[in-house]
């Protein structure tokens, strides 16, 4: 794929924009010591998607055109080197403000239950479901340093 990164020490939701632009040099060494940094996919104005990047656990944000996080993976590692997609979670928003109207999380767990979270907010309603699904596609290795492809997949299946 090869889309071009920027680095960043996180993005910063409320004001959709990065706080403090790093060098290549400064993320290498954040990622080498487990330190948090942030991966910016295409742009570092108007990304396509975020990565937080944490000893443990990997959270990836895809952004729409008005830069809000309407869609959200969190990775956990489950064994050194190994990730697993334990929650996905989608943002409907209200036209083009940063009021979300409704947002349904999907909390995978390792043997294939899942359960589905549906939430509104005017007026206030939360539905839960408990299903199961194939979680082959959940796992995804702890990336190397530059190489995110596998983690800003939308489809996962």
């Amino acid at each position: 794929m090869n889309r071009p990164i920027f680095f960043c020490k996180s993005w910063f939701r409320a004001k959709k924009k990065p706080t403090e632009v790093w060098s290549e040099d400064q993320a290498k060494l954040a990622h080498a010591n487990k330190r948090t940094y942030t991966v910016l996919v295409d742009s570092v104005d108007e990304p396509y998607c975020f990565l937080d990047i944490a000893e443990g656990v990997v959270g990836v944000g895809f952004l729409d055109e008005f830069l809000r996080e309407s869609l959200t993976y969190a990775f956990q590692e489950i064994e050194p080197g190994k990730l697993f997609l334990t929650m996905a979670t989608h943002r409907e928003f209200d036209g083009s403000a940063d009021k979300v109207t409704s947002g349904i999380s999907y909390l995978f767990e390792q043997n294939g239950s899942v359960e589905i979270r549906r939430e509104f907010f005017n007026p206030h309603r939360l539905e839960t479901v408990a299903s199961t699904a194939d979680v082959s596609s959940n796992y995804s290795a702890m990336p190397d340093f530059g190489n995110y492809d596998d983690l800003i997949r939308v489809e996962r299946n």
